[in-house]
């Protein structure tokens, strides 16, 4: 590939001569810059914009920490944040943790995540990076930049133990809500629920939007309508025999998962979804589409999730005005499919 050198041996002329034409700051005669443009095109030459940038102490670029690239959500959230560093002419840099595959506990092994956290963030400083957004594996607590890291910094799908770093997640109760309200205006009265595990903030919220759509229409909370889970589809599975027990007409399963358990569960005992029994997940997966019948779910505006992050940290390090602070949540959709009904 041409260098600077390449196109100044070229034109007989100095690398500084060469580097202020193909910079735009003048000082040449327009003989002189003619030539050098034209050696630089026949040359194809291509500047290196992160090396010019980094010796402006401006790399135009973001580093991106995920927990573990290999859970659902985390995809999704790194595709939008590209795409709003496309738009932008951002580049960025992406660190992956592998707390899941590692068997790291961000509670339960403190020491070692605020280790991998920290060297994950001297990495990216190394790089020159303007700013940071730390993508969580599931919503939680997180330990936030040192304040020796000077540096921007943006939470994605989990919350920074630092009150004033912006978290960008999605609204987990309202979804819980919505949901129960869903099924409320088709009729049904009588709703089981199958949640997380009990020390999940997902399991914790989502149970309340629940609880306060059916307090808002009159319907009292049964607690033998809810079962806990463990975000497993054999959980779905177990539980759906004890929710049948009681009289109800939906099920609404706090991820898809389980939700598939539910289904095998009605398949071999003969109980039609969508007609017996309606039945309602959350996160949208793949398998929500492809299983029969197709699942009614809560889609997670993770790709949105990535953008607001990138956008928000983009104008921070541009020295916009950004007026958000704490947590920033987002709506989810209900995707509607064949396993529910109006009753």
């Amino acid at each position: 590939m041409a260098n600077l050198k390449d196109i100044a041996a070229r034109a007989n002329v100095s690398v500084a001569t060469v580097s202020k034409v193909l910079n735009g700051l003048g000082g040449s005669s327009p003989e002189t810059t003619e030539l050098i443009l034209s050696i630089a095109k026949e040359l194809n030459y291509r500047p290196n914009l992160i090396a010019r940038n980094l010796k402006k102490q401006k790399s135009k670029s973001i580093g991106i920490i995920t927990e573990d690239i290999t859970v659902f959500n985390t995809p999704p959230i790194v595709d939008g944040i590209g795409a709003y560093c496309d738009e932008k002419g951002y580049h960025y840099f992406q660190e992956n943790l592998r707390l899941n595959r590692l068997g790291i506990d961000p509670i339960l092994d403190k020491d070692e995540y605020e280790k991998k956290v920290n060297e994950a963030v001297d990495f990216m400083m190394s790089m020159q990076v303007n700013g940071l957004i730390y993508i969580g594996s599931h919503s939680h607590k997180v330990l936030s930049i040192p304040a020796t890291k000077d540096t921007h910094f943006v939470c994605a799908y989990c919350s920074s133990s630092d009150s004033s770093v912006i978290s960008v997640l999605y609204d987990d109760k309202k979804a819980g809500y919505d949901v129960a309200k869903y099924l409320i205006d088709a009729g049904h009265r009588s709703i089981g629920v199958i949640t997380g595990p009990a020390g999940s903030i997902h399991t914790v919220n989502r149970l309340a939007g629940f609880q306060e759509a059916l307090y808002d229409a009159g319907i009292p909370y049964n607690p033998r309508l809810t079962v806990q889970g463990d975000w497993q589809r054999d959980s779905g599975y177990v539980l759906t025999e004890q929710l049948l027990k009681h009289d109800i007409t939906a099920i609404v399963s706090q991820n898809d998962l389980m939700a598939i358990g539910i289904i095998d569960y009605c398949n071999k005992n003969n109980i039609v979804i969508g007609r017996d029994l309606a039945l309602i997940g959350f996160d949208n997966r793949e398998v929500s589409t492809v299983c029969r019948p197709t699942l009614t779910t809560v889609a997670l505006p993770l790709y949105e999730i990535g953008q607001t992050a990138a956008e928000i940290l983009i104008n921070k390090i541009e020295g916009k005005h950004v007026d958000q602070s704490g947590d920033i949540l987002l709506n989810c959709t209900i995707i509607e499919r064949e396993s529910t009904m109006k009753l």
